[in-house]
């Protein structure tokens, strides 16, 4: 390896471990906000940091945990998707063939609306265990994916100097 392609795989590795990074902050955030609120005089500050949630969850009280006295920003299955994320942004593996992530992830997603729709229709009341788990399956696959692909990009990128300008052009048999 040259040393362009070397520092060009050491900022790769930088740049993916300060996303990963960014990844399980944003994915435990939620889960840490309640309890910041409830501790320390945040104000208008923490209503600011809530209210960030506001546009992504109906956050129905029923359907929302409570730390601390105060409601998280997030329904737990919503809050299940962020620790999902965090989670598969920490572990990063296993790293999945596309149509294997694919099939996980519909599963993923069967489960969840089996889970939405016999709660929905009172088969069973709220679980906030199922909630957070078909969240967390959910949310640790779009991770992996995301972290897949990468690894797919980075195999299946030409580097320089690989391949002359010629070697994929037609042949003339």
């Amino acid at each position: 390896m040259s040393a362009p392609d070397n520092d060009r795989a050491k900022a790769r590795a930088q740049i993916l471990a300060w996303f990963r990074g960014l990844l399980v902050f944003v994915g435990v955030f939620p889960w840490i906000l309640p309890f910041a609120r409830a501790r320390l005089p945040l104000g208008d500050v923490g209503i600011g940091l809530d209210l960030v949630f506001f546009t992504m969850c109906h956050r129905r009280a029923p359907r929302t945990l409570v730390f601390d006295g105060v409601l998280m920003p997030l329904c737990s299955r919503c809050a299940g998707i962020f620790l999902g994320v965090a989670l598969g942004a920490l572990i990063a593996r296993p790293i999945l063939p596309l149509r294997t992530w694919r099939w996980a992830f519909v599963l993923s997603g069967v489960l969840m609306v089996a889970d939405v729709v016999t709660q929905d229709l009172g088969i069973h009341p709220v679980w906030h265990a199922t909630r957070i788990a078909t969240g967390v399956f959910v949310g640790y696959l779009m991770s992996i994916g995301f972290f897949s692909a990468l690894a797919r990009d980075k195999v299946d990128a030409p580097t320089p100097g690989d391949a002359s300008p010629g070697d994929n052009a037609p042949t003339a048999t």
